[in-house]
């Protein structure tokens, strides 16, 4: 019962900190993206690639996660892989750095929390 009890405050304490991350990561994504001048004709396939998968997949996630923990996480967990695929298959090399992972750091936190709590299944009534 005391385990039970733990397991779900930390749930409720990692659900909180994917919350506020979230924010965090979206208000830094979009001072990078209106700060930066974009010019989308002068981009590459790959860049555009790569844009839809970060920010914008890590961006869509991060806010589904907030109504959607397990969707919202997979989303951003599986836009920073194609991310990291894209510009792999572009360069032969991956990104440098943490700082990819740190602003999808609480898709995996949503995806932590939504996996974690059991929900009930639910039917569906037809007539």
């Amino acid at each position: 019962m005391v385990g039970q009890k733990k397991s779900k405050q930390s749930v409720v304490v990692a659900r909180w900190l994917a919350r506020l991350g979230s924010l965090a990561s979206l208000g830094l994504l979009l001072l990078f993206f209106f700060g930066e001048e974009l010019d989308l004709a002068k981009l590459t396939p790959t860049e555009i690639w790569g844009l839809i998968f970060f920010p914008l997949g890590i961006t869509v996630g991060l806010l589904l996660g907030w109504r959607w923990e397990i969707l919202g996480g997979s989303v951003t967990v599986l836009s920073l892989l194609a991310f990291y695929k894209v510009m792999y298959a572009a360069s032969g090399q991956f990104p440098d750095g943490l700082w990819f992972l740190i602003f999808a750091l609480p898709g995996f936190l949503f995806l932590y929390c939504g996996l974690s709590q059991p929900k009930p299944v639910q039917t569906i009534r037809i007539g």
